[in-house]
């Protein structure tokens, strides 16, 4: 009777530290991962990164004097040319610097 229980408290116990490992995985991944917004046909990744794999197109830029410093101006214009210049772009990686060259790679991901 006693190996019984031994095995049954061994068991639940383990069982125990499994699913609270689980749980903290799954916040932590929680916490480093979100949806991305997508904006004419294409995912914009701004201060990030996509976790799929990807081939990178090249890069369109944009410096000031070519329409507003205002994010969603910048953002349109960049896709504007990215679409252009990249029709197979499945998505832009965005890098925004104050008073210098705003750009954006062009990806496409890998199947």
């Amino acid at each position: 009777m006693q190996v019984i229980m031994k095995k049954i408290v061994f068991l639940v116990t383990l069982i125990s530290g499994v699913s609270l490992f689980g749980m903290r995985s799954y916040n932590d991944f929680k916490k480093s991962h979100s949806e991305v917004d997508q904006y004419q046909g294409i995912f914009v990744f701004t201060d990030s990164k996509p976790l799929r794999e990807y081939e990178y197109l090249g890069t369109v830029k944009m410096t000031m004097g070519l329409g507003s410093g205002q994010y969603q101006n910048v953002r349109n214009v960049l896709i504007k040319k990215a679409k252009k210049d990249y029709p197979q772009a499945d998505g832009l990686i965005m890098n925004f610097k104050d008073g210098g060259t705003d750009r954006a790679d062009a990806i496409k991901f890998k199947d």
